[in-house]
């Protein structure tokens, strides 16, 4: 049973094309720095809009699949 979870959860990673953590981490920065911009130019909902991303990227880049991606494609 606990070698089907463990097939479940690479077939799972594999099939949604998760990113790795570093890409999400980048795709936050990308997020706030958007936010800060539109806030200069006084779109404030559109900065709120691009803060919300930038959080919910970088809670998912502490998650357990991104996490996965990390160890199952191990660059050197």
């Amino acid at each position: 049973m606990k070698s089907l979870k463990i097939i479940y959860i690479i077939l799972l990673t594999a099939i949604t094309g998760c990113a790795s953590s570093t890409s999400l981490q980048e795709s936050a920065d990308n997020h706030e720095k958007a936010s800060e911009y539109y806030k200069s130019v006084g779109q404030d909902s559109a900065a709120n809009e691009e803060k919300a991303l930038a959080k919910e990227d970088n809670d998912d880049s502490f998650g357990i699949i991104a996490i996965l991606v990390d160890l199952f494609n191990d660059k050197d």
